[in-house]
């Protein structure tokens, strides 16, 4: 790996649109150099006698001869995180445009869409937390990531020209926080450091962030069942009898510890205590008839939200986000819903989130799932109830009344999210898009969107966020879909979505109703629950395509490697592959006959088929999962070299 010298950093307040600073206030930075690392924290002080608004705090590097951002453009390749779930979290080089998103998403999938580039000018990319600058011919890393997430969204801007970077920011946006006489704020802290392994410096960025933040986990990945991808909004209280017969008779089939009643049994966003009609007994009867069957009780709400003509919204109007003029905020309608969105700065707000949860907690609830929380950080043209909260402030106030009621002992998972703002607040949080029971639907004349709900898409953000599983939080790559009915999915698909889960780990939910669940595809959701967590995972081409599809995984508990090559293409693809690091072996192909021996350093060549993947596992990683069963046998076994 060559040298890094680490780019200078020219830190700079914006207040009242300005970055020229008036007298009586001032930029303090603090910087901390040790071996391959820089670290700089920026405080801002209000000496004067005028309260100011504090834009954000920046620092820009300005290349110089030498240093790392000097080498020509072309040569780098960059790897930008993204700002919730669905925004994608990938590599792009010279020559491409960023990210192309919804216009009309860009709210929620990134946190600047004022400024965001929308793949309008090539060269121009955007990311938020972290950030890669990877020097191809050297091999050499570069990071740049914020490891404090406790008031400031923080993005990046990468330029490159032919010549090299023209332009890197890193930058804490305060949001116009009011910022009275004789008070500082503190910028979130950056660091600055390098090596040749992406993946080992992301998750020493991951664990460094995680302990700043004390982030939670869990002792275990959970399993368990949730009814939205096959029943959506339509579940009914007969639909989850059905299903909790089905898995209570099959529970050495499908050893389930959760079951997630999801969107579609409230009478109203915002009032989570009511059922509709078609859960005509209510949460503490649905609750009972889960523990009855021996399962831990489950529900989806989606905390922020309220609509027009709740019980919430006419009690307490005041409670949601509001303009200047003190009106009431309203979502751009969901069919016939007029949604506002709570405050999660106001103490009314937070006494009823943690009384709430209380309830839910008494109601025998032991899990919930919290969807659609970045609404909390888009005010849109509202103000916060305090002048001097910034967007993070408001999610992460209102998500600590939450887990106040709900308990320590009782699980969160967050959903549609702002990713900074639960790390510490929840113990698992959704990684990717949803994935969908077909491979992708795409308006006619245009590309997907990069943040679409389709495989590909979800795919990409799994295997390039493992850096974050069991370091920010438990990784929710999204539930399982192995049935026939109701699913465009051919049998490849599924077999190469049910060798993303395998590989990815973390949480493991299913999503088929069991009565009509053919017993073929039974035994791949079996096999999901033999190993919910069982690799250690990591992208081997993060840096050479946008959905990575070498992905590389160690046992945890054999220490035997596994090896997933993905096909994401609408063509056949041929890759060669060098082996890393591993102990040596044989390997199977689990939906094939291709065996591999696995010889660290040697080169392979592998075929894949379009939207199908092949899974190398050792034999007695099959044999401890019951995978066994599912190869092809032949009279012939081929090996890939």
């Amino acid at each position: 790996m060559k040298n890094i010298f680490f780019p200078r950093l020219y830190p700079e307040a914006v207040v009242d649109g300005s970055s020229v600073l008036p007298p009586g206030l001032e930029l303090e930075v603090k910087t901390v150099t040790k071996d391959r690392e820089v670290r700089y924290l920026a405080v801002f002080h209000n000496r004067g006698n005028v309260a100011r608004h504090l834009d954000a705090i920046r620092f820009t590097a300005r290349p110089e001869p030498g240093d790392f951002l000097s080498f020509p453009g072309r040569e780098y390749r960059i790897f930008l995180e993204g700002w919730t779930m669905v925004t994608p979290a990938k590599s792009v080089r010279y020559g491409e445009k960023d990210n192309f998103c919804n216009p009309d998403y860009l709210p929620a999938a990134v946190s600047d869409p004022v400024h965001y580039n929308n793949a309008a000018e090539p060269n121009r990319f955007s990311g938020e937390y972290v950030g890669l600058l990877n020097h191809r011919p050297s091999g050499s890393i570069l990071l740049a990531g914020f490891i404090t997430s406790r008031r400031m969204m923080c993005r990046l801007t990468i330029k490159l020209a032919e010549s090299g970077v023209a332009q890197l920011e890193l930058c804490c946006d305060a949001d116009h926080i009011l910022v009275e006489p004789g008070e500082s704020v503190e910028s979130e802290e950056l660091l600055l450091t390098c090596g040749s392994d992406s993946q080992a410096l992301l998750e020493e960025f991951a664990s460094r962030w995680g302990e700043n933040m004390n982030a939670r986990t869990w002792d275990h990945a959970p399993t368990g069942w949730c009814s939205w991808y096959y029943y959506f909004e339509n579940v009914t209280a007969a639909d989850i009898a059905e299903n909790l017969e089905e898995l209570a008779a099959r529970r050495s089939d499908f050893p389930l510890e959760y079951i997630q009643i999801d969107n579609g049994w409230q009478s109203a966003y915002g009032d989570w205590l009511y059922t509709n009609a078609k859960f005509p007994e209510g949460l503490r009867a649905l609750a009972r008839s889960i523990a009855e069957k021996r399962f831990k009780p489950g529900l989806w709400l989606a905390p922020f939200l309220v609509e027009k003509n709740s019980r919430l919204y006419s009690e307490h109007p005041e409670w949601t986000i509001r303009t200047s003029e003190g009106e009431t905020v309203w979502l751009e309608p969901w069919g016939s819903t007029e949604l506002a969105v709570l405050d999660g700065t106001h103490p009314g707000v937070q006494a009823h989130f943690r009384n709430l949860f209380r309830q839910l907690a008494e109601l025998g609830f032991e899990y919930v799932k919290l969807d659609f929380m970045m609404y909390a950080c888009t005010p849109g043209k509202g103000r916060y109830f305090d002048p001097k909260a910034t967007r993070l402030d408001a999610l992460r106030r209102a998500l600590a009344a939450i887990r106040e009621g709900f308990g320590e002992e009782r699980f969160i998972l967050g959903c549609t999210t702002v990713l900074a703002g639960v790390v510490g607040l929840v113990n698992a949080e959704r990684i990717s898009t949803d994935i969908t029971p077909y491979w992708e639907r795409k308006a006619p004349g245009r590309d997907r969107y990069r943040e679409d709900c389709c495989v590909p898409n979800v795919c990409r953000n799994i295997i390039n966020r493992t850096y974050m599983h069991r370091r920010l939080f438990l990784c929710d790559p999204d539930v399982h879909i192995a049935r026939r009915d109701r699913n465009e999915l051919t049998d490849a698909e599924v077999r190469l979505w049910t060798s993303a889960l395998l590989l990815a780990g973390g949480l493991k939910l299913l999503a088929d109703r069991f009565s009509t669940l053919e017993p073929e595809r039974a035994e791949l959701s079996r096999l999901l629950l033999a190993a919910p967590d069982r690799f250690q995972l990591r992208p081997l081409d993060r840096f050479d395509r946008e959905y990575p599809a070498v992905w590389f995984g160690i046992d945890r508990e054999s220490g035997t490697p596994a090896l997933g090559i993905f096909n994401f293409a609408e063509t056949s693809m041929r890759l060669q592959v060098t082996l890393p690091d591993a102990p040596a072996g044989t390997l199977r192909n689990l939906w094939g006959n291709e065996t591999l021996k696995w010889v660290s350093g040697a080169p392979c060549e592998f075929q894949v088929e379009p939207h199908n993947c092949l899974l190398f596992l050792s034999d007695r990683t099959c044999e401890s999962t019951g995978a066994g069963v599912h190869f092809v046998k032949s009279t012939r076994e081929q090996e890939s070299r």
